[in-house]
């Protein structure tokens, strides 16, 4: 198989002949210490690695800086002709930025959509989701380096996007004083999201991800009730436009909301954090219903742990998840730049080792 067929297979639940490899981002500076240089291919990386898809961001040179530096008087240029290779096709956080000097990452410092007045900000900030030149950029770019892997876009339904645009603290009020207010954002964000679908469909890309943490180790931000009638209705007005397989991305503990989730009608859902989940429950309650993608630890494995830890871990998640397919092994998030570079690569060596069907054991 190639490393494309093993993931639309996986993707169907089915079985392929390795277990498939790929992780939502790579942050680029750990992209540049894998590849020892910052002019590459995301096939190039894809090859060094192991992974079996690219999508997200790759620097083309020099590191780029992310999307929460980009302000309203910049961010539409910078969506029409981004100077960097990407696929993502998010909305801009509606928000007050800050930069951590020592670091360098980004942060919300506060979110801008707190009242129906702030509202005319969504057209300040939010691009033409029919501008055709990124659509564009992005058509050539698949041609030019898919070779035998599959590609992804990450796009968001609109639940991120509303809780960081009006910050954690006044989305939790809100859903006491103002729900309103919650439902009109996320409407908005997700009516943008679906028409950028709508164009995405349409292009030559395998399966989307969608990005939207809902929750903490603990469970959700809101109660069931609140996702139910506050945040399921905009999040399906995206869902019901994807024609191609996709991917549901939120970190934390997901259980208490699962079963609505899944009415979504995602083909997978990403990425297990194993502080948060059993991927030995989410396997027998839900892996026949949906793939199951992640739950490599980026708490101390990757970041912390030793080459043999990570070895282990590898070998374990992919007997407990593996058998009988719809199974892709990533981290239980990103691979970040704070991962040790030798841990990344025991995860690469790890995989060909233990990902070959039928699993040893």
């Amino acid at each position: 198989m190639t490393p494309r067929e093993r993931v639309l297979t996986a993707l169907r639940r089915g079985q392929p002949d390795r277990v498939p490899w790929m992780e939502n981002d790579i942050e680029e500076a750990l992209q540049v210490q894998i590849m020892g240089k910052a002019d590459f291919t995301p096939a190039e990386l894809c090859e060094k690695l192991g992974l079996s898809a690219f999508g997200a961001h790759y620097p083309m040179g020099t590191v780029a800086d992310g999307q929460g530096l980009v302000t309203k008087e910049t961010y539409k240029e910078s969506y029409y002709y981004p100077n960097k290779l990407t696929f993502d096709f998010f909305p801009p956080w509606i928000a007050k930025m800050g930069k951590d000097p020592e670091t360098g990452r980004t942060y919300i410092e506060k979110g801008l959509l707190v009242s129906d007045e702030s509202l005319v900000l969504f057209d300040e900030f939010l691009p033409d989701p029919h501008h055709p030149a990124r659509y564009e950029r992005v058509a050539e770019w698949i041609k030019t380096y898919r070779k035998d892997f599959a590609v992804f876009a990450r796009i968001r339904l609109g639940a991120a996007s509303t809780i960081e645009s009006m910050g954690l603290d006044e989305f939790s009020y809100a859903q006491v004083d103002n729900p309103d207010l919650i439902y009109k954002v996320h409407q908005r964000f997700s009516e943008w999201s679906a028409q950028v679908v709508d164009h995405l469909n349409e292009m030559d890309i395998d399966f989307l991800w969608a990005n939207d943490d809902l929750a903490g180790n603990h469970g959700p931000f809101m109660s069931p009730k609140v996702f139910r009638e506050l945040m399921l209705p905009n999040m399906k007005i995206v869902a019901d436009r994807i024609k191609k397989p996709w991917i549901f991305h939120s970190d934390g503990n997901l259980f208490p909301i699962m079963e609505d989730l899944l009415s979504l009608g995602m083909t997978a859902v990403h990425p297990i954090q194993p502080c948060a989940m059993d991927i030995g429950r989410m396997k027998k309650e839900y892996g026949k219903r949906v793939c199951i993608v992640g739950n490599i630890d980026l708490d101390y494995t990757l970041p912390l742990g030793t080459e043999e830890e990570v070895d282990a871990e590898v070998k374990n998640r992919i007997q407990t998840a593996g058998p009988g397919g719809g199974y892709i092994i990533s981290s239980a998030n990103s691979l970040t730049d704070y991962c040790k570079l030798e841990n990344v690569l025991a995860m690469s060596k790890a995989i060909k080792k233990y990902g070959k069907y039928p699993l040893e054991g």
